[in-house]
């Protein structure tokens, strides 16, 4: 007789960099970040976000469990901050609401070099949320206003798919998609809630686009931290996490390249790449393998 019991999954290891207040995930995708009841009810998944808080705290032999400051779409690939204490939540939700956190994205978009007019750009167009949930550009003078810059990475030169380098300045739900898809008019590869079109088959005869799967990626997150001693106490941290190995195999199958941190992940300091793995006043750690001209590390 087969037992149904299931072996758990080991959360711990998605965690990219560890400090003495924060620790970073690489969120897979699929994964709902809110343990807590919403309306009375828990969210579809929920019990997996509580099984990583978990997982987590035991792993780091933490007091209690670490608090979530900001979210990721259950889709959405990428850097995920979790506080390890009240004090560091408490400094981290303050960042983020007065929009001093730089939240950086890469996004595999349908279309081509000739789809963009410019090689950057910036849209502000509000967003608002309608009665089904879903979330599209704003007509009403209530709308949300909205703010997202852009750059085109690369484009392939095989099929109409591109690179996109996104800084998200409001954090609103689905701001990315609804702007790319409604406004740029490039929806993410895989996005099929705000571009009903079929992928081109220019496209499905190069790359395999999994179902339920929306190529975005949060690939670096910028934070301020505060060393204990030195002249400058003040720094800039940012934590770029690795890309999934299905978004690299697209890029690579497509003919468009990705530099080794685009790839491997890892830190920046005051807006420099880190050699090492260690900041020391920080007592902090990169946790992962990282690529380098020489191989990995």
């Amino acid at each position: 007789m087969f037992s149904s019991f299931k072996t758990p999954i080991n959360w711990a290891r998605h965690a990219v960099y560890a400090d003495r207040s924060i620790i970073v995930l690489n969120k897979p995708p699929g994964l709902v970040c809110q343990g807590s009841l919403t309306n009375g009810q828990k969210p579809r998944d929920a019990d997996k976000f509580n099984d990583l808080l978990h997982d987590l705290k035991d792993h780091f032999k933490l007091d209690n469990l670490p608090y979530a400051v900001h979210r990721l779409d259950k889709s959405t690939t990428g850097a995920l901050v979790l506080a390890k204490n009240i004090v560091a939540a408490r400094q981290l939700a303050r960042q983020f609401q007065s929009r001093t956190v730089e939240k950086t994205y890469l996004a595999l978009v349908r279309g081509g070099d000739k789809s963009f007019p410019t090689r950057s750009g910036e849209i502000k167009d509000a967003i608002e949320i309608n009665s089904d949930g879903r979330v599209s550009i704003g007509e009403r003078c209530d709308a949300d206003f909205a703010a997202t810059d852009w750059e085109l990475v690369a484009s392939s030169r095989k099929i109409p798919l591109s690179l996109l380098r996104l800084t998200l300045h409001t954090g609103l739900k689905h701001q990315l998609r609804v702007h790319l898809a409604h406004s740029l008019h490039t929806p993410i590869l895989g996005d099929a809630l705000y571009s009903r079109k079929l992928i081109s088959e220019k496209v499905t005869r190069v790359i395999r686009v999994p179902e339920h799967r929306v190529f975005l990626h949060a690939s670096r997150l910028t934070i301020s931290r505060f060393k204990k001693a030195g002249p400058s106490k003040h720094i800039r941290l940012g934590i770029a996490a690795a890309l999934p190995a299905d978004f690299v195999a697209i890029c690579n199958d497509a003919g468009i390249e990705l530099d080794p941190m685009t790839i491997s992940g890892g830190l920046f300091v005051d807006d420099k790449p880190l050699d090492g793995c260690d900041i020391e006043d920080l007592q902090g750690k990169w946790l992962r393998p990282r690529r380098s001209a020489t191989g990995w590390t």
